[in-house]
């Protein structure tokens, strides 16, 4: 089973995160990302209401990180403020019952992925000690691919902070728009198999049993991700990644990142249930 839901609150929601999960039910899209890219502003009683809420609907939540946060800063207080905005997320997650919790890793900002890797593990290990420390449980980080050749994040190296930690605690989330942008152009299925396939020979096959990603389209440069775009440009397509989904057996969530949300998570939704039917 494939869930699709939207990176935010719905276009066609009048109100705030609560109301956008019930709008989504009403919908029928079954996930929902809460977006606190710009800070965690969501106080623990709203998410524990909001959570109960998407509970009861079956609405799946996750989460996505402030923008700002960088695991290989150069800066000590740099580091710490990306701890702090990590825990940020994870408390409020933990609230809403929500898992993962999407975040950016950084930036080469001169270095090589081997030289800034050191620095981002050890990042995330204060994260996860301090999760720890809190009792909260059941929030896995997820190493989003990012879209510019100058952040850290391609499919190698979320892969292995999802080696590194083990799959309960940092998953990796792929973007497909930005793996399009960044690493290489998707047009048809083995393309889109290629990814999965590295996944499941790196991760194990349990990795496709409940993975978590992004589909938009997009505009790109020589230096990677511009925009976002709307269905209908095939920059890239969605329907081969929907036929390898269902080919190779692959559950989770698509969570919709183009300017249409909403309506165009029920266009992926439906072009999955077409590659799915029997």
């Amino acid at each position: 089973m494939i869930r699709f839901g939207p990176a935010g609150i719905p276009l066609g929601c009048e109100g705030g995160t609560l109301k956008g999960v019930e709008y989504c039910k009403k919908i029928g899209l079954g996930a929902m990302e809460v977006e606190f890219v710009r800070g965690v502003k969501m106080g623990r009683e709203t998410a524990l209401a909001v959570g109960k809420k998407a509970k009861e609907l079956g609405i799946a939540l996750s989460c996505h990180c402030p923008y700002w946060i960088n695991c290989c800063a150069k800066e000590p207080q740099k580091l710490d403020a990306s701890v702090r905005n990590l825990m940020e997320t994870a408390r409020a997650a933990q609230a809403l019952g929500a898992s993962p919790i999407v975040f950016h890793p950084g930036f080469y900002m001169g270095r090589s992925g081997a030289q800034c890797r050191p620095l981002v593990v050890q990042t995330l290990q204060r994260v996860l000690g301090k999760m720890q420390e809190e009792g909260i449980k059941g929030v896995a980080l997820g190493a989003e691919l990012t879209g510019k050749h100058s952040a850290y994040g391609n499919l190698e190296e979320i892969m292995g902070l999802a080696q590194e930690f083990g799959l309960e605690r940092c998953q990796p989330v792929v973007d497909y728009g930005h793996y399009h942008a960044r690493i290489g152009r998707l047009r048809g299925k083995k393309d889109f198999e290629k990814i999965l396939d590295a996944m499941e020979r790196e991760l194990g096959g349990g990795v496709g049993k409940n993975f978590h990603c992004h589909f938009s389209e997009i505009s790109y440069s020589d230096a990677g991700e511009l925009s976002h775009l709307e269905l209908g440009h095939d920059e890239p397509p969605f329907a081969p990644l929907a036929e390898a989904f269902a080919q190779l057996g692959w559950g989770g969530r698509v969570i919709c990142e183009t300017p249409m949300l909403e309506v165009d998570a029920l266009k992926l939704q439906k072009i999955w249930l077409k590659a799915a039917k029997p």
